[in-house]
Formats: structure tokens, C-alpha cells, sequence
């Protein structure tokens, strides 16, 4: 309709650079378009809007309006488990008060561990809060029951809620995140039987998908995954390969781990008298390179030879030296601290630990070595952890607080009292959402200490002051979850 691209262009360019007129309006708007334009007292910008207006109604005017017949809304299936306490509820308002992801993720795990779930009024707060952070969505899932799947249908935003009684249900109809968690929970119980129910599966998957469910063969990886892994090497997409290929990197006795340790066997030797020495040049078989091993150094004080064999040793399990050096793992990390020939691998031999997840040669390790490894914390024991943090929390506190607010466990009382005293110190760096954020991992106990807390700088006393009272009120809210939830009332 030529009359209402004229329109368009006129809203573009400005009634005062093109104004309203009726030479291409329909003869049935004529007479209404000039009344418009003759109008005393009426501006350009008036008299266009009139005419648009008269346009835009009689082109509405000519529309049929869509046929269809009235869709009738599926009931909701009735809930299998009972509903939250009144108490549980009450935690969860102030929860969701304090507007902290933390404190909602430790009740939705309450609430899930009952076996409990939300009533409906709370359902599409909670379905929101997951739909903005990624790490809700499976407990929102869970705890949000029947009603949550059944709300999903009706919003996209919402589509992650699937609920499902068992992780088989969970692999056969949930979403992709919830078939890979399923996927892991069986490769815990019976590493087989999931990698089976995966091959069964694998035709009908997008290479997206394929690429993220083989994450899951990661937990309890074996040397009985590594011939179908090796297989998935020829598929088409890249993304799937990669994914192949970091998990081949991850079995000692695969044909690749093979190939790099006869690298490594070939070039480092020891002899009669226990010298180390590194071959300065080596021929590595062109395969290794496919898997992602760089070729070309790019630091100039680092051969290409030293380059590559550093990648290896990176990439073979640590025990390989004890039969290679004929001695124990307490020896190698002597050989690879004070031997001038394999120092420049020490780096490697720590990632090498941290690659293949050795929690007994990560504890070795740090005991029998002065010097701070923050790639091998996540490895040692809940107890040494904080003897290892609290050591050299000191020398290396950047570090260690980037770590600490990713542990899994509760913070000791003096590691807590540690952490909020550098808090404290920088609390600018350290705000109140951040240190909001450490409320999960810091014990209840210690809130009576905080009052004693302050910091050194009286710039930021103030501050500071407020930090700490947003802390001891969201341990209030804390320690109401857990109560509400131990005393299932």
C-alpha cells in the first residue's frame, strides 16, 4: 500500500523536511485527509499523526483475522512428594530477601535432600532466579516438581525444568545438562554401564550434544573406554574430536598416553651414578601432534625439544617415573627439585598431578617441598587443605583467596578468621557482595568473632563495618536453613 510507505517516509525524514499530504491516499480517505489538513490550529506534526492514524486504521480494516480453534491447557499431574514446611517456606523468604545465590542454592540442596517441593506461589521466583544463574537450574528442577514442568511448558526461559524421580528417567527425558548429571551419577555407580547407555544413544545425538555427554565419561575414566574414544576420532565434527582426544589424554595405557611416554623414556635417562639427562634434540612420531601437542616453542630461552617433552611430561601419569627412575615417588620429587636437568619440568610434573587427579602424590608432593602449588590443593584432603591454605596464606594470599571461595567444604574456624581479617584489610577489593558470597563456606561460630574483626586502616573502618553486619545477617539465614531443614517440622 503506496499510501502507507509514504507514510513511513515521512515519519523518517521529519515532517519538517517532507510534510503530510493526500495525493496517494484511497479515495475513501480523501475527503477525511483534507478535513485533517484544513483543520485550523493543528501543526504539521498533528496533522501527520491524524492522517497516519486514518491510514493505519483502514488498512486494519481489509484483515481477516486468523482462524484456529481454542487449545485447551493440559492439567498438571499431581505432585509425588510432600511440600515444604511453613518454617522451611519462612527460611526461604528471607532467602530470597537477601537476594543471595549462595544462600538459595544451600536450600534448594535442603530441599532437595528432604525430598521435598516448593508450593506453587513460590514456583516462577524460584524458576526466574534459576533461569539468570546456570548453577540453580537442575536443583530449581528438582524442588519446583510437577508444577515447575508443567509452568515450563508456557515459557521459554523456563524450559530447563524437567522433573524426574531417578537419574534413568532423567537420562531418557530430561534437558542436555540434566541427561549429563544423570550421565555422571551412573559412572560413579558402574562406569560401564553409562558408557553403554551413551554408545546406544550416540546416532541419535547432535554433535553439540555428543560433544558436552562425553564430558561425563571423565568421572571414573578407564582403560575400557579407550577403544571406543579412539573410534569417535574419525567423526566429522571438530568439537567432538577435541573432546576425544582431552579424554584419551586422561587413561594411562591408552595408545596415546603409549606414544608420549616412549618420548619421554627415550629422551630423559638416568645413569649408573642417578644423573639426569635430557636429550637436546628428539623426533617425536608426527601422531602426538595431531592430538594437540605444539611443535614450536614461543619463548626464546625455550627449545622446541624442551617445549614439547614439557607437554608430555604434563600429560603422563606421575608414576611412569617411579618405574622409569627405579625409585620412589618421594625420590622423583627430589630428582625433579635438585637434579638441573629436570627443574625446568617440575611445572609440568605438578600439572601432571593435578591432569590425572593423584590425590596421594599431590599430598606426597607437598610435604616434601617447601614451595606453594596451587593447582594441587583441590587434591589433598579437606584437613589439609587448610594446613596447606593457613601455611602459606601469607606468602601467596592473592592466590589462596582466589581458591578459598571455591571450596567445597566449610571453612575451619581459623582459616574463616584468616580469610575475614584480609577481608577486612581490603575491603574495596573484598565488598559486601563478594564476602556475601564466602557465606556457605564460613562457619556459624565464628559470627560471635566478627565483632572483633576490624580493620587496620581506620579509612576503612566504616566499611568495613557494614560488611560485617551483612555477614553475621546472612549467617542468621543460614543457620535458620539448616535448622528448618534437620528439624523437618
Amino acid at each position: 500500500m503506496q499510501s502507507w510507505n509514504d507514510i513511513i517516509n515521512t515519519a523518517l525524514l521529519g515532517t519538517a523536511k517532507k510534510a503530510a499530504d493526500t495525493d496517494s491516499l484511497p479515495a475513501p480517505l480523501q475527503a477525511a485527509a483534507s478535513e485533517v489538513l484544513a483543520a485550523p490550529g493543528m501543526d504539521r506534526e498533528d496533522q501527520f499523526l491524524q492522517i497516519a492514524a486514518l491510514v493505519f486504521n483502514y488498512r486494519q480494516s481489509g484483515s481477516q483475522p486468523a482462524a484456529g480453534s481454542p487449545d485447551t491447557l493440559p492439567v498438571c499431574e499431581p505432585e509425588t512428594k510432600k511440600y515444604c514446611s511453613p518454617t522451611a517456606l519462612q527460611a526461604l523468604q528471607h532467602t530470597l530477601d537477601s537476594d543471595n545465590t549462595p544462600l538459595l542454592t544451600l536450600w534448594l540442596e535442603c530441599c532437595a535432600g528432604s525430598h521435598q517441593v516448593l508450593p506453587p506461589e513460590y514456583l516462577p521466583r524460584i524458576l526466574e532466579n534459576a533461569s539468570r544463574h546456570k548453577t540453580l537450574r537442575n536443583l530449581a528442577a528438582t524442588c519446583c516438581g510437577r508444577r515447575g514442568e508443567w509452568l515450563a511448558q508456557y515459557n521459554r526461559e523456563w524450559n530447563f525444568s524437567v522433573v524426574a524421580d531417578t537419574k534413568e528417567e532423567l537420562w531418557q527425558h530430561g534437558t542436555t545438562a540434566q541427561r549429563l548429571e544423570a550421565l555422571v551419577r551412573m559412572r560413579e555407580e558402574n562406569p560401564a554401564e553409562a558408557r553403554t547407555l551413551l554408545q546406544e544413544a550416540w546416532s541419535k545425538e547432535s554433535a553439540a550434544v555428543k560433544g558436552e555427554l562425553l564430558g561425563a565419561l571423565a568421572t571414573k575414566i578407564s582403560l575400557e573406554d579407550a577403544s571406543w574414544l579412539e573410534s569417535l576420532l574419525t567423526e566429522k565434527s571438530k568439537q567432538v574430536k577435541e573432546a576425544t582426544w582431552k579424554l584419551l589424554k586422561k587413561i594411562p595405557g591408552s595408545n596415546l598416553h603409549e606414544q608420549y611416554q616412549q618420548v619421554l623414556e627415550t629422551a630423559i635417562l638416568a645413569d649408573d651414578k642417578g644423573k639426569i639427562t635430557v636429550a637436546a634434540d628428539i623426533q617425536p612420531p608426527e601422531e602426538i601432534f595431531k592430538s594437540g601437542i605444539e611443535k614450536l616453542s614461543n619463548h626464546a630461552r625455550v627449545s622446541d625439544a624442551e617445549h614439547i617433552l614439557s607437554q608430555l611430561v604434563a600429560l603422563v601419569h606421575p608414576r611412569i617415573w617411579e618405574q622409569h627412575f627405579n625409585c620412589s615417588f618421594e625420590e622423583v620429587v627430589s630428582l625433579f627439585h635438585h637434579q638441573t636437568s629436570l627443574k625446568p619440568f617440575l611445572p609440568s610434573l605438578v600439572e601432571a598431578i593435578s591432569w590425572f587427579g593423584d590425590s596421594s602424590r599431590a599430598l606426597a608432593f607437598v610435604q616434601h617441598t617447601n614451595t606453594f602449588h596451587m593447582a594441587l590443593l583441590p587434591l589433598l584432603p579437606a584437613d589439609q587443605q587448610d594446613t596447606y591454605i593457613l601455611q602459606h596464606f601469607d606468602a601467596h594470599s592473592n592466590l589462596v583467596m582466589n581458591y578459598v571461595g571455591q571450596m567445597k567444604q566449610v571453612w575451619s574456624e581459623e582459616l574463616a578468621l584468616k580469610v575475614l581479617r584480609y577481608c577486612a584489610g581490603n575491603p574495596y577489593t573484598y565488598s559486601q557482595r563478594t564476602v556475601g558470597d564466602f557465606v556457605t563456606l564460613v562457619p556459624v561460630s565464628v559470627k560471635s568473632a566478627l565483632e572483633s574483626i576490624t580493620s587496620g586502616n581506620e579509612n576503612y573502618q566504616t566499611y568495613w563495618k557494614s560488611i560485617s553486619l551483612h555477614l553475621v545477617g546472612l549467617l542468621q539465614i543460614k543457620t535458620f536453613i539448616l535448622q528448618s531443614f534437620s528439624k523437618n517440622i
